[in-house]
């Protein structure tokens, strides 16, 4: 919901950062996989009740995923590079719930219903930067990434604030699961509407038109 806001803040920072990583000549890609490491060990730590270490990986984790974009706009974005980040990215995020119910059992059926809330959110994501480019439609929202960025309530910043208080209110887990779920079905609900209005004929007013 704040993503925009925060990346015009966070840019500049990531950029002095890049700088002096380039130096040690480090692909956007490199980093981009480091960072899924560090989402393994997040995954690795949750699943054994060390929660310190997966705040800590977490963080990592979020961090290389801002550095390998910063990378990628000092030398030079690519198709391959953009792949690797969205499916590193989707991974990790499928990756971090699943750690929950191997800590706890218990936890199974929130966590399966924020899944199934999170593949919601990334189809709907995914299909609206397609149907963007495919039909070559024009949108100004001050965007500068590789592909189309619908947004909606529960963007990156909203994830992993979720993530936060999934790591240090364990205990709460499922209630926290269950109400971003919600929220994920409010922002595929929103971006399927978006993309009607775009896509919609003005001659008619059937929903599945």
């Amino acid at each position: 919901m704040i993503d925009a806001q925060l990346n015009k803040i966070l840019k500049p920072i990531l950029g002095v950062f890049v700088k002096k990583l380039s130096k040690f000549n480090i692909n956007p890609n490199t980093i981009s996989f480091i960072g899924f490491v560090f989402g393994l060990c997040c995954f690795y730590s949750i699943a054994n009740a060390m929660f310190i270490y997966a705040f800590i990986f977490l963080c990592l984790n979020r961090l290389c995923d801002g550095l390998d974009g910063a990378m990628a706009r000092l030398v030079g974005e690519t198709d391959l590079g953009a792949f690797y980040d969205i499916i590193l990215d989707f991974l990790f995020y499928s990756l971090f719930p699943l750690s929950f119910i191997i800590l706890d059992l218990d936890n199974a059926y929130s966590i399966c219903f924020l899944l199934f809330s999170f593949v919601a959110t990334q189809t709907s994501f995914l299909a609206s930067a397609w149907i963007i480019e495919k039909n070559k439609l024009s949108i100004s929202d001050g965007q500068k990434k590789s592909f189309f960025y619908a947004g909606g309530i529960t963007e990156g910043f909203e994830t992993i604030i979720c993530f936060i208080m999934m790591i240090f209110l364990n205990e709460f887990v499922s209630y926290i699961a269950y109400i971003f779920g919600i929220l994920c079905w409010i922002t595929f609900i929103t971006r399927v509407l978006f993309i009607r209005k775009l896509l919609k004929p003005k001659n008619t007013n059937l929903f599945f038109s």
